[in-house]
């Protein structure tokens, strides 16, 4: 019995050897910045390889629902480009500086500018600021007008590690500041991300010091808690990286980054918790085929303090409900924004 168990504990350290060491190959690339993130003018859905996006984010749908989602994302792909390029006003490289010092890039289209309406929207990870333009057309038909956040650690703003929405949410804080200085105390703000984006939104609505401006939040595919989604991401290899066991992996990438300057506790990052306490109303969009974060901790979050709403898509995975049934979302995005802001 002694034998195996020392056999045991010999595996568990020469396991957790091999974590450290692959963790030490990989953590920069994984949660260090991430600044190569394409050039398509439309971003990642939208633009030149979107359709690829859409279908690997949406596994193991028919034939049928494969082609509607390709078929929705071609035309609004059709319809933003226009819309676009027939914009009276050019996009803006602004700035902000996030309550530790970080410096913040964000991207307005002022589109609407005798409107006090404006929506601030985050993407998800190793995207950028291009993954809103999605949205961008429609908010603005509503009269919005339109920030588009770099996360900290991506694109051009500054940090050294992936906030995980964690770090993320004092970031957003300072981005609704950033809102007020610009358009003044009578702005009303929308928050509205994706993924780690919608994270992001969902903890920063639970801060003290977020503005009242604030009135609405939307998140897609948001989840729940980001220790588990890792561990989902990291054994099932749904984000396409060959299936590991996730432990010992997180647990030595979780204390290495508690360790290092600028790190902060993976654990930490709970937008169920921020759920319990906000004062912000929030609709929660999920696709039923979300492999990366299952459509559970949607509903998770949605039974979580009182008042938050809950749409689900059939037929969509991580992202892309928006494309599976465009107008059942948009009726329930924009019904909920123009109802609180």
């Amino acid at each position: 019995m002694g034998e195996k168990n020392g056999l045991r504990a010999l595996a568990r350290a020469c396991a957790g050897l091999g974590a450290t060491a692959l963790v030490g190959r990989l953590m920069p690339a994984v949660l260090g910045p991430q600044r190569d993130l394409g050039s398509e003018e439309l971003g990642p859905y939208l633009g030149g390889g979107g359709d690829v996006r859409v279908r690997e984010m949406s596994p193991g749908l028919t034939e049928h629902e494969g082609g509607v989602l390709e078929w929705d994302r071609a035309e609004e792909a059709d319809r933003t480009w226009r819309w676009l390029h027939g914009q009276s006003v050019a996009i803006e490289d602004v700035f902000a500086t996030s309550d530790d010092g970080t410096r913040l890039a964000g991207h307005v289209l002022a589109c609407c500018p005798g409107s006090p309406r404006w929506l601030v929207f985050a993407h998800g990870y190793h995207d950028n600021w291009r993954a809103g333009l999605t949205y961008a057309r429609r908010f603005a038909e509503a009269g919005y007008n339109l920030l588009f956040c770099d996360l900290r650690a991506h694109g051009a703003s500054g940090g050294d590690w992936v906030g995980c929405g964690w770090l993320d949410r004092r970031d957003l804080v300072a981005w609704s500041h950033w809102v007020l200085g610009r358009a003044g105390e009578g702005a009303r703000i929308a928050l509205m991300g994706i993924s780690m984006g919608a994270a992001s939104c969902l903890m920063a609505s639970g801060e003290q010091d977020l503005p009242s401006q604030v009135r609405a939040c939307v998140a897609d595919s948001g989840y729940s808690d980001f220790w588990r989604t890792a561990e989902n991401v990291v054994s099932t290899g749904s984000l396409g990286t060959p299936p590991v066991a996730a432990h010992p992996l997180l647990d030595v990438a979780r204390r290495r980054l508690m360790r290092a300057p600028g790190g902060y506790d993976l654990r930490a990052a709970r937008p169920v918790e921020a759920l319990a306490r906000t004062r912000v109303p929030v609709l929660l969009l999920h696709g039923e085929g979300d492999r990366v974060v299952p459509v559970e901790m949607a509903h998770e979050l949605a039974g979580t303090g009182t008042g938050h709403e809950l749409v689900a898509f059939p037929g969509a995975g991580h992202c892309c409900a928006v494309f599976a049934d465009p107008e059942r979302y948009w009726d329930a995005v924009l019904g909920f924004v123009c109802r609180w802001t």
